[in-house]
């Protein structure tokens, strides 16, 4: 386990960089095992991996080609530790209950529908879902949409969440042209 010193230097060194605020929203700890669902966010899952480390595990599955590189890259720039696995959202490879904490990185009705289901599946009884969702920033920049930014309101996000069966679905916060929303998976 980390000594209180050790936390302390993590927490430095993810202070200065531009995911800190995504860190802080996720509330990860050492020794969780941490599963990205997508790699739309490879800079967070290297800081992630720092806070996770040889204790817990964090883990980006993505099927898109070069995903793999970014990963990796991002994952030694932050000096974290980061596995990578190429597989579809909707067929992940691995045993239900593994996982503490699934970010769904992106949120695009019916596939993500399949892909929440399966988050769902592999996130352990009592553990978190945290669905990343990239808006357009308000005001000029807002007129020069990104593609990737997403279209669906919040309010129906939250319902997704809750008719999935999750617990206590929210939105957390917006911060930097990003919406962070969690909710819990029931313990039966």
């Amino acid at each position: 386990m980390f000594t209180e010193l050790g936390i302390l230097k993590l927490i430095k060194r993810t202070r200065d960089r531009s995911f800190a605020p995504a860190v802080a929203m996720l509330g990860v700890k050492g020794g969780d095992r941490v599963l990205f669902c997508g790699a739309g966010m490879p800079g967070l899952a290297g800081a992630v991996g720092v806070i996770t480390s040889l204790n817990g595990q964090t883990t980006v599955v993505d099927r898109r080609a070069g995903a793999d590189v970014r990963v990796a890259a991002a994952a030694a720039a932050a000096g974290g530790l980061v596995d990578f696995e190429d597989a579809p959202l909707i067929l992940l490879p691995f045993d239900p209950g593994h996982w503490d904490v699934a970010v769904i990185v992106g949120f695009e009705g019916q596939a993500s529908a399949a892909a929440l289901a399966e988050a769902i599946r592999v996130v352990r009884p009592s553990g978190r879902i945290v669905v990343l969702d990239h808006v357009s920033r308000p005001g000029l920049f807002g007129l020069l949409r990104n593609a990737e930014a997403s279209a669906e309101p919040a309010g129906k996000i939250v319902a997704m969440l809750g008719a999935a069966g999750l617990r206590a679905a929210r939105l957390l916060a917006e911060v930097e042209g990003v919406r962070y929303f969690e909710a819990v998976k029931g313990r039966g």
